[in-house]
């Protein structure tokens, strides 16, 4: 495993998660988890969402609550023919869209950035062909692709590739990703929110330990790539090994792994309009773990502890931190009869007591909200969104040799709702993985009859 795919596999970026079964049957491009860094990914080990911590909050903070809703109609999972490929669509309890894809079998699809997509590879692993679908109203859309080789230099070095893209909804799906060379170079790209006319391509070298990255804008248009970080000092960063943007690229969070100490990183705060280069742990006076954007001028500053965590914000302008969160007490999944919190990368996190009670706090303001009428089922766990402003809530039967998903719901962070549904004759199916195609749907993968399945969910 490469270390961008051990940074995956623990939350890192953007877009994308797999929660694989036991006997996975196909590989699957993931759905990250909101970016995180690899300090944060080796301290707070958030993979499967189910970590958590005793907080201390401060108490003069009001509290909240919203409404957990169950609704009352069950999903009953349809059982599709075994032959041919097909579309269906369902009403669940008029909350919920959901539509079913059956692909043919034997065939390899992926889904990415909220398209389902097909590549098509030459014996050498080279890319011929990508082909993607847009799945709207019960219909697969065939979408236009696009393509544009390009050529960089980083590090004495030269990288080419090709990225291939298209555009659905004003929204941006691309698939570049470059296998390494003989010398350990490689590449990978993702969009840029709110633009079809650009996106980030990482040039990358090395692996595990070793790992390094450093990102060049990519004009889509021209094929022509720009060193936007140049004049920041960032440049001079010879261990970044992961960046967290805000949404307009002005900002950044950069991780620089120490290789002499395993699971060590030191964090810079980078302004790209001011030029300018912050080293986080000198700025703010403290030995950090892990940091993410609470929002375009404040940061979240996790500090480890005797194996406890608190949680500071940081104030860009003034340079000033301050704490939310004391001596958080990391425990292991299914840690039943303790307090325990979810972190997902972002501003909020969720806090729950012994008896399975939900809370969402906010990291930057320590408020927290009580999710009235929910207790956390065994095997319940939580996905955030791309842009962490939803939660996604599955909850998997134990008894099945695959995941089993028995409950699946949503909480929406920013308008404060939280619903969910059951789901029968599951059974019948072989789930691999769970996760968000889109800020909008999450989807389920699966297998029926030998055939691929792709269910998606609409709140």
């Amino acid at each position: 495993m490469t270390a961008r795919q051990l940074l995956e596999a623990f939350g890192e970026i953007e877009e994308t998660y797999i929660e694989a079964a036991a006997h996975q049957m196909q590989k699957r491009k993931k759905n990250r988890r909101a970016r995180w860094g690899a300090a944060a990914a080796a301290a707070m080990l958030i993979l499967t969402g189910a970590f958590g911590t005793a907080m201390a909050v401060n108490a003069s903070f009001r509290q909240k609550v919203l409404s957990f809703f169950h609704i009352s109609q069950a999903e009953s999972v349809p059982e599709e023919g075994s032959e041919g490929a097909g579309i269906s669509q369902s009403d669940i309890g008029g909350l919920v869209k959901a539509e079913y894809i059956r692909l043919e079998e034997g065939a390899r699809y992926e889904t990415g950035f909220g398209t389902l997509n097909q590549v098509d590879r030459a014996e050498d692993g080279a890319i011929r062909s990508v082909r993607f679908w847009a799945i709207k109203d019960g219909a697969a859309l065939s979408l236009d692709t696009q393509k544009k080789s390009f050529t960089a230099a980083w590090q004495g070095r030269t990288v080419q590739g090709t990225v291939f893209w298209c555009v659905s909804d004003g929204t941006i799906s691309l698939y570049g990703n470059g296998p390494e060379n003989p010398d350990g170079f490689g590449w990978h790209a993702s969009p840029v929110p709110g633009r079809t006319d650009q996106a980030l391509l990482y040039l990358t070298q090395g692996n595990q330990a070793q790992y390094r990255e450093y990102p060049l804008l990519y004009h889509l248009d021209t094929g022509e790539t720009e060193d936007f970080l140049q004049g920041t000092g960032a440049e001079d960063l010879p261990t970044a090994s992961d960046f967290q943007w805000s949404d307009d690229l002005s900002k950044a969070i950069i991780a620089c792994r120490d290789g002499s100490k395993e699971g060590s990183a030191a964090y810079y705060f980078c302004d790209v309009a001011t030029k300018s280069l912050t080293c986080l742990q000198d700025a703010a006076g403290l030995s950090i773990s892990a940091a993410c954007f609470a929002d375009e001028n404040t940061l979240l500053l996790f500090q480890e502890e005797n194996e406890t965590y608190s949680v500071f914000t940081y104030d860009v302008a003034a340079g000033r931190a301050a704490q939310t969160v004391s001596q958080a007490k990391c425990l292991q999944p299914n840690d039943a009869g303790s307090n325990g919190m979810m972190f997902f990368g972002g501003r909020r996190a969720l806090s729950i007591d012994p008896a399975g009670a939900l809370s969402v706090v906010d990291l930057k303001t320590g408020e927290e909200t009580l999710v009235q009428g929910f207790a956390l089922q065994e095997g319940g766990d939580f996905l955030a969104s791309p842009s962490n402003t939803k939660l996604l809530y599955f909850v998997k039967d134990g008894s099945k040799d695959s995941l089993g998903i028995s409950q699946l719901g949503v909480l929406d962070l920013s308008a404060g709702t939280f619903a969910a549904f059951d789901r029968e004759g599951y059974d019948s199916l072989y789930e691999w993985s769970v996760g968000w195609l889109d800020d909008s749907r999450a989807q389920i993968w699966g297998e029926r009859h030998g055939a691929p399945v792709l269910y998606l969910y609409e709140f």
